[in-house]
């Protein structure tokens, strides 16, 4: 669904791409000619939370590819973790673009002053049981495993759903107990929807909508002449992002069927969807450590 920010948003970008090549920005979407210089946009890729299936950055490669194929441009995207993010960042590596979970902070000094986040895909938590017929009315700390995810707060969403104190696992741990039969419920992602088609399982979903912050985002981060071509090739992004399904996400032209039907359909109490600071995530945490749901609450308000 479309927020009143994002359509903001997309309006803004639409007169960008018509006004913008008219002045001369896409005079350039010509194929390059001898001795004709090519121009690099660098985007890096944060997987702060398990996707549905295949590469993100392989993804955005091959959208920016294809959008900018006649052009003497080329966008080298790459995939980094969270940490390494930082670290790049503040030794002074500052990529153009970067896409990146709800989860990340660190980038609030570099993002462009005239962009802000932008959602270009999502995810969502579920509760799951195998078998197929659903039954969620017995679902305890005791009788769940908690599918720990990468940089995503999965313990905010156990505490909104009543879940504090049950056992956390890595993510094919998580999934690997309930198929075992240790676990009656796994509180998981659509990663864990993808694992249990792939091997075959019958199971039945629970879409949690109290809490989400599996949202990845992209921002840019220069400016000038190249501000204009990162604004046109997201915009590109979301006017195709039908392509997302194929990742296994969820975007505002995505058309899943099965249990990812459910995920596309849900909307959420509370959410973490744009770039937050170090101050903030610690707050965030500490109210989660505490299992403080109202402080938490307030925090997301």
């Amino acid at each position: 669904m479309l927020t009143k920010k994002r359509i903001i948003l997309l309006i803004i970008m639409a007169a960008v791409l018509i006004v913008a090549p008219v002045l001369a920005i896409f005079s350039s979407r010509t194929p390059a000619g001898e001795g004709q210089q090519m121009r690099v946009l660098t985007l890096w890729q944060i997987d702060s939370f398990e996707g549905g299936k295949g590469s993100r950055a392989k993804y955005l490669q091959d959208i920016a590819d294809q959008y900018f194929e006649d052009a003497h441009l080329y966008v080298r995207v790459t995939a980094l973790s969270a940490d390494a993010a930082r670290a790049n960042l503040s030794d002074g590596n500052i990529p153009d673009m970067i896409s990146y979970g709800a989860g990340f902070y660190g980038l609030e000094s570099y993002l462009n002053d005239n962009c802000d986040c932008i959602n270009w895909c999502r995810g969502a938590y579920v509760l799951i049981t195998l078998g197929g017929e659903p039954d969620f009315s017995s679902v305890t700390p005791q009788n769940t495993v908690i599918n720990a995810g990468k940089d995503n707060l999965a313990s905010a969403c156990a505490l909104f759903e009543g879940l504090n104190g049950a056992d956390v696992a890595a993510p094919t741990s998580a999934y690997v107990s309930l198929i075992g039969g240790k676990y009656k419920y796994l509180l998981g992602t659509q990663r864990d929807i993808y694992r249990l088609t792939t091997r075959g399982e019958s199971f039945s979903v629970k879409v949690i909508t109290s809490f989400n912050d599996l949202y990845q985002n992209i921002s840019i981060l220069c400016g000038g002449e190249d501000y204009n071509y990162c604004r046109q090739f997201i915009f590109y992004l979301l006017q195709t992002s039908e392509g997302v399904v194929s990742l296994g996400l969820i975007s505002d032209k995505t058309n899943h069927t099965g249990a990812m039907r459910q995920l596309q359909a849900a909307t959420f109490e509370y959410t973490l969807n744009s770039f937050i600071g170090r101050d903030y995530y610690d707050k965030l945490t500490s109210a989660v450590e505490r299992w403080d749901i109202n402080s938490l609450k307030n925090l997301l308000k």
